[in-house]
């Protein structure tokens, strides 16, 4: 038992070096989260006389599968300009009005989020409001800021918005029907109250837009010019609101998304020339063998005794709304602080045994699991990579009302903002699942 305990200390140093790793921009993250990987592997198999079959079966191959998946589907829209084309439109169909055009863009900011990679959203939109802004002659700040805030609400709609989403609905097997079920009530009355607010004590502060400037990039810009291959577009367009249903109705997540993401590569090839090896250049394979390292260290903790720390802790004394909340609030704290995708690593085999052993309502646990990894990301902007991503393009474009500062103080008072209102909501689900 003591050598476990040593065991279980040494895993968690290895654990934590690798989230010192991924947080620091000198470091190889990927190197050295391989090494832990292995290192961590090593001792754990020598002291519990383990095979490399007992490693490999922690990885949560349909998770991994899903990302994959669904990084060959972002590229195909992504070459398709599809992302581009609904920014200008939106504008188009606000006629240049401030207050139409933000809501609009924090909507589809939204959605789009709930589909494919944050950062991807961020990559392809960002540049495109900052542009409209400079041609009406108005700062993109606030506008950036509504992007990236709300993409955090997004990542709540779907179990394949976010890889922590993905991990989190492949271990404890949630659809999307489930997600619909039990999480977009509050999802959009999270996302109106969020957009209210902004346009209240943000928006509202900004100087008006002039009509000359307005109609000036009104009659300027056009959305189709934004289309690269008309042919290409509109059938991609069309595939992947298939894929989104097709998500929603089949129970196979990974299923579905692999053979999407092959079609959709085949019928491209007589569009892009693009052969799979191309698409499979594009991914990002560091963060999918970050994925694996951590999956192997966590199975380390596991048979480390990790689970054992909280077995002697008499959680039937708490109700189950109380248990729920902590676990929210504690999801929260730790997401806004370190990576997301280890936060959930860590918390679900906790979160597992709060159902199993100890039998508490898995429904509140969930959510209080998932609101929180999510959410939990806007309390600082290292906290969450879409956040850093969009300070680094108002950076890179001079953009003078969003700094550092900003973020950091409007995405803490948002992220507790939203952390209130889920314990609202929490509330409710324990008293009709609780």
């Amino acid at each position: 038992m003591i050598e476990d305990y040593w065991l279980l200390i040494i895993i968690f140093i290895i654990f934590f070096f690798i989230l010192i790793s991924y947080s620091s921009k000198k470091l190889d993250f990927v190197a050295i989260s391989l090494l832990c990987c292995f290192v961590s592997g090593l001792i754990t198999g020598l002291v519990k006389n383990l095979t490399i079959t007992d490693f490999v079966n922690y990885i949560e191959f349909e998770a991994i599968i899903v990302i994959l998946s669904m990084s060959i589907i972002t590229k195909i829209a992504q070459d398709s300009n599809i992302l581009e084309f609904i920014a200008v439109k939106l504008f188009k169909i606000s006629n240049g009005n401030r207050k139409t055009f933000f809501y609009l863009l924090c909507i589809i900011t939204t959605l789009l989020a709930a589909i494919i990679s944050d950062l991807v959203v961020v990559l392809i939109l960002a540049p495109v409001v900052i542009r409209l802004c400079r041609f009406l002659k108005t700062k993109a700040g606030t506008y950036l800021l509504g992007m990236t805030i709300c993409i955090n609400i997004g990542s709540i709609i779907t179990p394949f918005s976010s890889g922590e989403n993905i991990i989190i609905s492949t271990e404890f097997h949630l659809d999307t029907l489930y997600f619909i079920t039990y999480y977009w009530i509050f999802s959009f009355s999270l996302l109106f109250v969020t957009i209210f607010l902004m346009d209240r004590f943000l928006l509202n502060k900004e100087p008006q837009i002039e009509d000359v400037q307005k109609t000036y990039v009104l009659d300027l810009i056009n959305a189709k010019v934004m289309i690269s291959n008309k042919k290409m577009f509109y059938f991609n367009s069309i595939a992947i609101i298939i894929t989104i249903v097709l998500f929603a109705i089949l129970p196979l997540l990974y299923l579905t998304a692999a053979f999407s993401a092959f079609i959709l590569v085949l019928i491209n090839r007589k569009f892009t020339k693009k052969r799979m090896s191309e698409y499979l250049k594009d991914i990002e394979w560091e963060i999918i063998f970050f994925f694996i390292s951590l999956y192997v260290v966590i199975g380390c903790l596991l048979e480390a005794g990790f689970e054992n720390l909280f077995k002697g802790i008499p959680f039937q004394i708490l109700n189950p709304f109380t248990v729920s909340l902590i676990i929210l609030v504690l999801v929260s704290f730790v997401s806004g602080l370190v990576a997301n995708t280890p936060t959930a690593l860590i918390f679900i085999p906790i979160v597992n045994l709060l159902i199993t052993d100890f039998s508490f309502p898995s429904i509140p646990l969930f959510y209080a699991l998932i609101i929180g990894v999510n959410i939990g990301g806007n309390l600082i902007p290292q906290g969450a990579a879409c956040d850093m991503m969009t300070l680094k393009i108002a950076q890179n474009h001079a953009v003078v009302n969003l700094d550092f500062k900003r973020l950091l103080i409007t995405g803490a008072i948002f992220a507790v903002i939203h952390i209130i209102l889920s314990i609202g909501y929490l509330f409710m689900l324990n008293l009709f699942y609780g």
